[in-house]
């Protein structure tokens, strides 16, 4: 009878103090926030982390958000707009009461170039080589050139597509 009892307990114990934590995703970049991905002042910053969490009383009282998780993490600096190396947790307990948790981790992505964050784009900007100069170029031949950029998409690679872009723009 004592084996009996102490099995029961041994077992609702070892039920009260689990928990379960799944790994959801590993993600490159994650953002709720509309930024410019041409920016040339964007940064990593530093590894921050978000949740969003519900409470379970004998059922849970809604979903945990992952939206919100992401945009109390990307808020931890102003000039954040997003994060990168993403790593997403669910978490859940539940015995008569608990909770259910989004856990979101990752890298700031800061852009320098929005409003009122210092205004430091050039220091993040690449100098152009010495003998770089920057085309004279009215708007309409601008306009050309891009379309004939356009054009050419299919057979240029990312990184020539982008200095070729940049060109034309002056940047």
């Amino acid at each position: 009878m004592r084996a009996i009892a102490f099995t029961a307990l041994a077992f609702l114990t070892a039920t009260a103090i689990s928990g379960c934590s799944t790994r959801v995703a590993d993600l490159t970049v994650a953002s709720t926030k509309n930024f410019n991905l041409h920016s040339s002042a964007i940064s990593t910053g530093k590894r921050v982390e978000g949740s969003d969490s519900v409470a379970i009383v004998l059922f849970p009282l809604g979903n945990p958000n992952l939206k919100t998780a992401i945009d109390r993490a990307v808020e931890k600096d102003r000039c954040a707009v997003g994060l990168s190396d993403v790593v997403i947790n669910q978490e859940f307990f539940a015995f008569i009461f608990g909770y259910a948790e989004v856990n979101v981790k990752g890298n700031l992505i800061i852009d320098n170039e929005q409003p009122g964050c210092g205004g430091y784009a050039q220091d993040y900007r690449q100098q152009p080589p010495q003998n770089w100069q920057a085309p004279a170029t009215s708007y309409s031949s601008r306009d050309q050139q891009l379309q004939q950029l356009q054009q050419q998409q299919g057979n240029l690679s990312y990184e020539e597509y982008q200095r070729r872009y940049r060109q034309i723009m002056g940047q």
